[in-house]
């Protein structure tokens, strides 16, 4: 796993903070774990990019990124924003790119993607993974590791929202 503090000038980061925060962006609320009734079970998403079709004009002021990742194929790029709920919220473990041949009871990541996560504020919460390891929200703060690596968000319990933008790509190496 690759952790960057300050990935991108303060510019370019401030640039992107500002158009998710602007009433250009359409939400949309989606369950946070598949098969959790709670009322606080959901989050935030807006699609940047997937399956080869930009779905935001914030596509384009992303190259920034782009050329720091050495990035081959890019499959995915999606943002989400969690709310501030009650308590402390756990997500399930998940890859954020399955292979054609796993499916959502039986995932199966790719070790040759990378999934890549920007985090867009600074919160408590943070992004856990299957072997223990967390990775606290700070903002402009890139993390990189192999796509079949498990993990999983945990909401903020100290700021009204956490945001997060997920990449997935695959590199040269």
């Amino acid at each position: 796993m690759i952790i960057l503090d300050d990935y991108l000038n303060i510019e370019d980061f401030n640039h992107i903070r500002n158009y998710l925060k602007s009433d250009r962006v359409n939400w949309s609320k989606v369950p946070k774990v598949l098969g959790d009734d709670s009322e606080y079970n959901y989050q935030y998403t807006f699609m940047v990019y997937n399956d080869l079709v930009p779905y935001s004009p914030l596509f384009n002021t992303l190259f920034c990124i782009f050329r720091k990742l050495n990035i081959v194929a890019l499959t995915r790029i999606k943002v989400n924003k969690e709310p501030l709920y009650p308590e402390r919220h756990y997500g399930s473990y998940h890859y954020d790119w399955n292979s054609p041949r796993g499916t959502h009871e039986n995932p199966i990541g790719l070790p040759h993607m990378k999934t890549g996560i920007l985090y867009l504020n600074t919160c408590d919460g943070y992004t856990e993974f299957e072997d223990g390891k967390k990775v606290n929200s700070v903002a402009n703060r890139y993390i990189e590791f192999a796509s079949n690596i498990l993990h999983r968000g945990v909401s903020q319990t100290d700021t009204e929202c956490r945001f997060v933008m997920n990449f997935n790509y695959f590199t040269e190496n």
